[in-house]
């Protein structure tokens, strides 16, 4: 099996833009933990300052399109920017863009252009906000209200195991709207400003590494960051879970694992195995 790439002298020369343009712009010299710990705020900050200008160049997300964002680029330009980023040693500067694609299945246009195009710029970075210490794995039991009031809805609640090593800007969340509807037909999803009075985030030391906890006491939204219906939620998460799953097709993985693994064998097999 043929595992060396065979580029075209287009997507060469791209490369070549690419590499010069990241040599210039990458904050390089960082003391990144290597646990995969959170980062503290003076990482944070000159990563996110690179996440910016990816995203006004349109490499966050090369292959997505321009309206929403991204590169606009074909496949084989996009693979060029993906591949040149596994060589960073930094961690991911993307973002938990599993979200993305529900958010374009079921978000209204408005909604689309609010939270896509920031995300896709490098503007603004998203935790999925589903998991809860006493649930597990088991979506349909999670605890978290949101209680509609007028044109806000009030959020309380717990959720953990979350590993973004930046701090988020939103929260994609998941609660119980109606308390007295059956199960898999309580929930929403809702986009939440991490700013917004009411939420406190902990960090939670780990064996290896860290996770994130995020308390909602009272926190209050508009109503207009639901997405869906009130109780289309267990359906969005289903369809993100399917993202995560791998029914999206092939991605490159969000830490490079994949591709460091790819290359230690090609460099074993001379190329071909």
């Amino acid at each position: 099996m043929d595992f060396s790439q065979n580029y075209t002298s287009e997507q060469y020369a791209f490369r070549e833009a690419v590499r010069s343009w990241l040599e210039h712009n990458v904050p390089w010299g960082l003391n990144i933990p290597d646990d995969g710990s959170a980062l503290p705020p003076k990482v944070q900050a000159p990563i996110k300052e690179l996440r910016r200008k990816l995203g006004a160049q349109g490499w966050l997300a090369p292959a997505w399109p321009r309206e929403y964002g991204g590169g606009g680029l074909p496949p084989n330009m996009a693979a060029v920017v993906q591949d040149e980023m596994q060589y960073l040693e930094l961690p991911s500067v993307g973002d938990n863009y599993r979200w993305i694609p529900a958010m374009m299945a079921w978000g209204t246009d408005e909604q689309k252009r609010r939270y896509i195009i920031p995300s896709l710029g490098g503007e603004s970075i998203t935790w999925q906000a589903f998991n809860e210490p006493q649930g597990g794995s088991d979506l349909a039991a999670i605890r978290t209200r949101a209680d509609l009031h007028g044109d806000e809805y009030v959020i309380s609640g717990e959720k953990a195991f979350i590993t973004g090593r930046f701090d988020p800007d939103y929260l994609w969340t998941l609660a119980v709207t109606d308390p007295d509807r059956p199960r898999h037909h309580n929930l929403g999803v809702l986009m939440v400003d991490a700013q917004s009075p009411g939420i406190i985030i902990k960090e939670q030391k780990m064996l290896m590494g860290s996770e994130r906890r995020i308390y909602f006491n009272g926190v209050r939204i508009p109503a207009d960051c639901l997405v869906g219906t009130p109780y289309q939620g267990w359906d969005i998460a289903q369809s993100i879970l399917e993202v995560e799953r791998g029914g999206h097709g092939f991605e490159t993985s969000a830490d490079g694992t994949v591709e460091d693994v790819l290359r230690f064998l090609i460099d074993q097999s001379g190329g071909a195995v």
